[in-house]
């Protein structure tokens, strides 16, 4: 991990943020919430056969990037097979799971960030 200062203006005031780097050399979490506002990210690495498992990213949003192998991306009972180099984008709410269905390691990369709120807005009183 490297760490890199960068001087930031918001609101008219300077501020400090680190600048965060890490290499993908083993699977884990890239960005934490404790890292990042908005965002939190991994590199998975999978074996043939195995899973992630169900779950969801409740509001968030969920980028995977597929860089080596295929899986099938499960949700709602449906299996959609995606091989590398793929993009897939979960919605906010989705319970979904990753699955290796080839004979070599799947690795991705995932990135959630959370939503603004979806609703409509309401019509505010005059």
């Amino acid at each position: 991990m490297r760490l890199c200062s960068s001087l930031l203006w918001s609101r008219g005031k300077a501020s400090v943020m680190a600048i965060l780097v890490r290499r993908l050399e083993k699977a884990g979490a890239l960005v934490t919430r404790s890292d990042g506002r908005q965002l939190r990210s991994g590199y998975v690495i999978l074996e043939p056969g195995k899973e992630v498992g169900e779950h969801t990213t409740e509001d968030g949003e969920e980028l995977i990037a597929i860089f080596d192998g295929k899986a099938d991306i499960i949700s709602d009972g449906h299996a959609e097979m995606v091989e590398a180099p793929s993009v897939v984008l979960i919605p906010p709410h989705t319970i979904h799971n990753v699955k290796n269905r080839s004979d070599a390691l799947l690795r991705y990369v995932y990135v959630v960030v959370a939503s603004p709120d979806l609703r409509p807005q309401r019509a505010s009183p005059q």
